[in-house]
């Protein structure tokens, strides 16, 4: 079996949108992108080979999120309420959007924390996203 946290195995699926991908001290894999995206345009931000892979839209005042699996698992996705405004708010901007996940493996699940950070060029008619994600296994209970 593959292993869904090999830096290098990351970093070549996500070569062609610049995605930079490290293992993790104490295990795990960091991933990090930077975008400039179209409004009204899909772009991948994000892909996590063999798990999954992070799609957003940027809009006048919304942001689409689309995580999409790329196994057999399914995933679960959560962004604190406090994220759900932050995109169009104006105040808040200087705040990441934070989403937590769980890849849903069996008998290997795995933890994702996703932090985007995005600046708005009006003139450009697009949005610059800056994105990291963290993957690890849970603690031990």
């Amino acid at each position: 079996m593959a292993d869904l946290l090999d830096p290098d195995a990351a970093a070549l699926a996500g070569a062609a949108i610049g995605q930079l991908a490290t293992r993790l001290d104490g295990g795990g894999l960091l991933l990090s992108a930077a975008r400039l995206v179209e409004f009204n345009c899909r772009a991948t931000i994000l892909i996590a080979p063999g798990l999954f892979r992070l799609d957003l839209t940027p809009q006048q005042e919304t942001m689409g999120i689309a995580p999409r699996s790329l196994g057999d698992h399914n995933l679960h996705w959560e962004a604190e309420q406090a994220s759900w405004d932050g995109y169009r708010e104006q105040a808040s901007r200087e705040a990441p959007f934070e989403l937590r996940g769980l890849i849903d493996i069996a008998d290997d699940p795995l933890l994702a924390w996703v932090s985007v950070m995005s600046f708005t060029d009006r003139d450009a008619g697009a949005v610059h996203f800056v994105a990291k994600c963290e993957i690890k296994r849970p603690p031990p209970q």
